[in-house]
């Protein structure tokens, strides 16, 4: 879904105004994420229309945007109802796009690795905010900040039970 994040960011697509999409995926996204009409919020996380969708409409795929009330949200629905799917077994764990708007203008791009793999690594700063968007369902901010910056500077713990405290809930 990293590639339908970059090209909203970049090039500011309305969604009301995409005609088609065409995505090309691999073998795992096409197996792991194959329900096609989510109806409750835990479906979303392996429905790839939906993953598309939400990306494409709000720029990332959270925790915390898998609920009922979001896989059923109408804008959501139309938009995964334009995705079409294609398995190409060589993308791996990449993916290809095309997106087709109502004026004819294609927006076209190609992933061969998701942000995260080792060919493509994270920042620290990617790393820490998907951290934080996690963690914020079951810890407060301040938890979470504290422990970003003692994981920054690891070399300074002396004893890791100060980063173990950290990840309880209150």
């Amino acid at each position: 879904m990293n590639l339908l994040e970059e090209i909203r960011t970049r090039e500011a697509i309305d969604i009301e105004n995409v005609e088609k999409i065409d995505l090309e995926i691999g073998p795992v996204a096409s197996t792991a994420a194959a329900i096609k009409e989510p109806k409750i919020g835990v479906e979303g996380k392996f429905s790839v229309w939906f993953l598309a969708a939400l990306a494409l409409t709000e720029g990332n795929v959270t925790l915390d945007k898998f609920t009922d009330e979001k896989v059923n949200h109408p804008a959501l629905v139309r938009l995964q109802k334009k995705i079409e799917t294609k398995l190409d077994p060589r993308i791996g764990f990449g993916a290809r796009l095309c997106i087709k708007m109502k004026d004819g203008t294609e927006y076209k791009d190609f992933l061969a690795k998701p942000k995260g793999d080792p060919d493509n690594p994270l920042t620290f700063e990617q790393l820490a905010e998907k951290y934080r968007n996690a963690a914020i369902l079951s810890i407060s901010q301040e938890k979470i900040e504290t422990l970003i910056e003692k994981i920054k500077n690891l070399e300074d713990i002396r004893d890791m039970n100060e980063i173990v405290a950290l990840t309880v809930k209150e």
